[in-house]
């Protein structure tokens, strides 16, 4: 176990060590500084402003920035929605591929739009080159950017000082774009080519197999000489195709949508150790760096550190608790200590629906990291994970996706939670609730408490949905509460808009594609109305000088109290659904 606990603090130091100085890059990009791109980029972003007519010196206010950011999006959704219908039609597709179904194009298109990338079909057999590269790989740079954009005109708005302006969306989706997705992920891509992911447009090719495999006759793979096989297979198709530049954004981007149906699991998206590692830290890089952004941005990198423990800790509990569950596997699994469960020579543990090359340490860390951001990407299969390994993942997403989350979106849906604890701890106190030297008013907590509630209220109502239809029975692959537990995580990861699944559960029907469709947009689109709304109202409202009685945010104790918050709603709100579901599975094991 001293080797697993070595690998994760590596990794957590790695991700910290690399965050810190992209927070400080990330917030001269944001303002328009000088960088080490300017002389390159910035006669590009200047044609940008010019082909799409927008005045790079125009200072939206609050309901403007809004209009801008769902008229960008519902653009986009429109535009994704009709590449993948007339699939058919368009270029770059050699295996011939068709459109796809109006339900699935609808979900699909929702889906990467709202930075969810959750995935009803197999990329590698569904999807054309021209839609993958030009319809999804697009929208996995411009929706993290979204996120970001969202992100500072609530920063913007918490410094001001009467001044209304929160800055102008599309010069904050550019510069995100131009100055830090695109560089990071041409980084992240060519060392995913150098280490073996396709990186072209040919056609798919054909190879032969070391052993030959049989199928009978319900469509089962046995051994070629197995007398039940009515059909020998030695040959198998390897996808082709621009992989490993979308690879690098989906995780760059906490996007999360594989090329390939096993997604990171992939030996062409994940080939090796270091393009596992790399990956990994790709998941919660920029969500990272968003929270140390925050503290030089207000001027109080307290303020910044606060949030960013209260974040740690909860990503560390859950780690750790995954880790356990998936080392320990089950009695089950044991076969009452027949089977060797130890690590001597082997990874051990649950290695069910794991990839030997990553191991019970890799998945549960890549798990943990892709559940904490709104990425959703896995390179290990969680419905195979312990009922407690696959329940930690689901209430990670159900909180909210607040411990760091997605790009941009984690953080401002963690200061929600802020403003809420401040409320809170204001009134037990007896004083006015400040924040950054602002007054919390009503309208502050409207707001806020829409950031906290929307991700579980809109979980329980698309898991409910789907409960009812009974036509939901036939997409399970488990009966009773592990299959409840398969409905639970694709509403989660749906109304978290993360993206991952437990892949037993078929979604691809008519009925899920919609409910969850409009689980994801109602998510995406819900916070970001709240946080222009309470940006607007605290740009307007004027610093207060702290006192002696100024409740401090960015001691431990606020810390404390911080994390029992985003427990207390996030947690508890989800304990019945997950009683019915994980903990009951746990129990019968245990039984």
């Amino acid at each position: 176990m001293t080797d697993e606990l070595l690998e994760y603090g590596i990794y957590l130091a790695l991700l910290v060590a690399l965050a810190i100085p992209l927070s400080a890059y990330l917030n001269k990009v944001m303002a328009g500084e000088k960088t080490v791109f300017t002389r390159v980029l910035v006669p590009v972003e200047n044609v940008i402003y010019r082909c799409i007519r927008v005045d790079k010196n125009e200072d939206m206010g609050w309901k403007k920035y809004l209009v801008s950011a769902l008229a960008f999006s519902a653009i986009s959704l429109v535009g994704l929605f009709a590449i993948l219908m007339l699939q058919g039609l368009l270029p770059l597709n050699p295996e011939g591929l068709p459109g796809l179904s109006w339900d699935l194009a609808f979900n699909t298109a929702v889906s990467f739009v709202t930075n969810t990338n959750w995935q009803a079909y197999s990329g590698e057999s569904a999807l054309s080159y021209f839609s993958q590269a030009l319809g999804l790989t697009v929208q996995n740079f411009v929706t993290p950017a979204v996120g970001i954009a969202v992100l500072f005109a609530l920063l913007r708005g918490m410094v001001s000082e009467g001044h209304l302006g929160l800055g102008n969306f599309f010069v904050d989706v550019t510069r995100a774009t131009l100055f830090v997705l695109i560089p990071l992920a041409l980084v992240v891509t060519v060392v995913d080519v150098w280490q073996g992911s396709p990186q072209n447009v040919n056609d798919y090719e054909t190879v032969q197999l070391l052993e030959p495999v049989g199928v009978d006759e319900a469509g089962n793979i046995v051994d070629a000489d197995d007398p039940a096989a009515v059909e020998t297979i030695d040959q198998a198709t390897v996808p082709m195709g621009p992989q490993a530049s979308q690879v690098a954004i989906k995780q760059l981007g906490t996007n999360g949508g594989g090329y390939n149906g096993v997604n990171s699991a992939s030996a062409l998206e994940n080939p090796t150790p270091l393009t596992n590692l790399i990956q990994c830290l790709s998941l919660l890089l920029i969500p990272v760096a968003c929270v140390f952004s925050f503290g030089r941005f207000v001027a109080d990198r307290r303020q910044g550190r606060a949030v960013f423990a209260a974040m740690f800790i909860l990503l560390v509990a859950a780690l750790v608790a995954i880790a356990v569950f998936e080392q320990m596997g089950t009695p089950q699994l044991a076969a009452d200590g027949q089977v060797y469960m130890g690590v001597d020579g082997q990874s051990g543990g649950n290695m069910e629906g794991k990839e030997t090359r990553f191991g019970v340490t890799d998945s549960s860390l890549w798990a943990a990291f892709t559940t904490a951001a709104s990425n959703g990407s896995v390179n290990a299969m969680h419905d195979s994970f312990t009922p407690i390994g696959g329940m930690v993942p689901i209430i990670l997403m159900a909180l909210g996706e607040v411990v760091f989350g997605g790009v941009g979106c984690g953080l401002y849906g963690m200061l929600g939670f802020v403003i809420l604890t401040v409320f809170i701890a204001g009134l037990m106190v007896g004083r006015t609730p400040e924040y950054l030297g602002k007054k919390i008013g009503p309208k502050e907590m409207r707001m806020a408490v829409i950031l906290c509630i929307t991700t579980p209220l809109l979980i329980l109502v698309g898991a409910g949905i789907m409960s009812l239809d009974p036509a939901t029975v036939d997409s399970l692959n488990n009966p009773g509460a592990h299959g409840f537990s398969e409905v639970l995580y694709a509403a989660t990861s749906a109304g978290g808009n993360n993206g991952s699944a437990f892949a037993g559960f078929n979604a691809n029907t008519p009925m899920i594609n919609v409910v969850l469709g409009l689980e994801m947009l109602a998510n995406r689109f819900i916070p970001i109305v709240a946080v222009c709304v309470l940006a607007g109202s605290l740009c307007t409202r004027p610093k207060v000088a702290t006192s002696a009685g100024t409740l401090s945010t960015s001691n431990a104790m606020f810390v404390f109290l911080l994390v029992l918050m985003v427990l207390l709603i996030g947690a508890l709100t989800m304990f019945p659904a997950l009683a019915l579901g994980p903990v009951a599975e746990q129990l019968m094991m245990a039984l």
